[in-house]
This record gives C-alpha cells, sequence and structure tokens, in this order.
C-alpha cells in the first residue's frame, strides 16, 4: 500500500513539473499570425523567442513568397492598420518563405510595446506590403 502511495504521489508531482515546465517555456515566446495584404495572398506565422535579456530570435515562415525572391521585412511601431513607416527593427529577408533574425530588443518590450511585422514585395517595391501581423496576435 506504501508502494502504491508513493507512485501516485511521483505521478503527480511528475505531472506537476511538466505543467510548470510548460508554462515557463510560454512565457519565453510569442508569436504573430502574418496576414495577407494587397491581395498578395502571402500569409504565415512569426515566432519569436527570449534569447537573452534583451534580445529576441525572430523566426518568419510564410507561405505563398516568390521563390528565390528576397523580399524585405521588419518590426515597425504600431498596428498593420497604422504601421510608423520608420523600420524599429530590421530583420533578414525572407527567402523562399524564411527568415530568421535576433534582433537587440527583450521579448517583453515587443510584446508589450505595440509592434508589428510587415513585408514588402521586394526592395524596388517597398511601398507595396504583402503581409502584417501584430506581434502577441496569437
Amino acid at each position: 500500500m506504501v508502494n502504491v502511495g508513493k507512485s501516485i504521489a511521483a505521478v503527480v508531482f511528475g505531472l506537476l513539473l511538466a505543467s510548470m515546465t510548460s508554462l515557463a517555456l510560454a512565457a519565453d515566446s510569442a508569436s504573430a499570425k502574418l496576414a495577407p495584404q494587397n491581395n498578395s495572398g502571402e500569409s504565415g506565422t512569426a515566432t519569436l523567442t527570449k534569447a537573452g535579456d534583451n534580445q529576441t530570435k525572430v523566426v518568419l515562415d510564410v507561405k505563398g513568397a516568390p521563390s528565390g525572391a528576397p523580399q524585405p521585412v521588419h518590426i515597425h511601431k504600431g498596428t498593420c492598420d497604422k504601421l510608423d513607416p520608420k523600420p524599429t527593427y530590421p530583420l533578414s529577408p525572407v527567402v523562399n518563405g524564411k527568415s530568421e533574425t535576433t534582433v537587440n530588443a527583450s521579448l517583453d518590450s515587443l510584446e508589450k510595446g505595440g509592434y508589428a511585422i510587415n513585408g514588402h514585395k521586394s526592395a524596388q517595391e517597398v511601398s507595396t506590403y504583402v503581409f502584417c501581423g501584430a506581434i502577441g496576435s496569437m
């Protein structure tokens, strides 16, 4: 009977530990749903992960992006409906639907600061936005 009690206690402790670990991991990441703009057909997700106290890794996965053509992408202050035209943090261009950059900003500041990620059609057509998503929108 004592062994059964110890087994149950071990299982409960393990489940508790696993749930606390999940909550801790969730606090170290955020995401943004990237929605198409200007009939681009491009959409996807941005995953932001804490990379230190003052750095955040930003990984974009974009569907419908043109093959092989680099597309500029930035983090801007504001919303997708009203972006500050000056980028706050440049990101690596999206190539073949992928981009990965580490920015010098804490995850917390990006989540709470009213930022959005937007992509441009090309370096030649930066005024044409093809996708956008508010950080923390998922």
